[in-house]
């Protein structure tokens, strides 16, 4: 088990968002849907609640053109 400070660590979250995950966004109005990924803020939302319940940073980054 890897040991670090939450307090000066952080969860990075890159892309999380509707055209990557949800089968009407642009990924899936294209036919390129996966469950897998769009099984990801499932799985994530835990360990984004325990990183925020000790006090760890939540970082997100979103790709627009």
């Amino acid at each position: 088990m890897l040991e670090f400070d939450p307090q000066t660590a952080a969860l990075m979250l890159v892309d999380m968002q509707n055209d990557f995950l949800h089968a009407e966004g642009a990924y899936g109005r294209a036919g390129q849907a996966s469950p897998s990924i769009a099984a990801l803020p499932d799985r994530l939302a835990g360990l984004a609640d325990a990183m925020r319940a000790a006090g760890g940073w939540i970082v997100s980054t979103h790709f627009t053109l």
